[in-house]
């Protein structure tokens, strides 16, 4: 679990950073914004609610509150309990507005 959530917290940092590198070019573009504004609200929100979610965890283990391999675990499960309520609130919002 350690492994898989060390590697997927990575993947969407490198998303967000070709977001953030990618995505003020594309600002310039009149059309292809406005194309693609939804799906890239909603990708880039998903990546960053489990980005933050997961950064959290983070904090935890390298403060030293969370020592142990059993209590790493029970950590990091609920991390992505927190991260699907903030995807799922956030797609709605883009969907309904």
């Amino acid at each position: 679990l350690t492994s898989t959530l060390s590697i997927f917290y990575r993947i969407p940092g490198a998303f967000l950073a070709a977001v953030l590198l990618v995505g003020i070019s594309l600002l310039k573009v009149g059309h292809l914004s406005l194309t693609f504004e939804n799906r890239f609200i909603v990708v880039t929100f998903l990546a960053l609610s489990y980005y933050m979610s997961n950064g959290v965890c983070y904090l935890w283990w390298d403060s030293g509150l969370v020592s142990d391999l059993k209590e790493v675990h029970t950590s990091g499960i609920p991390m992505l309990f927190r991260a699907a309520p903030l995807a799922f609130l956030t797609l709605l919002r883009v969907l309904f507005s």
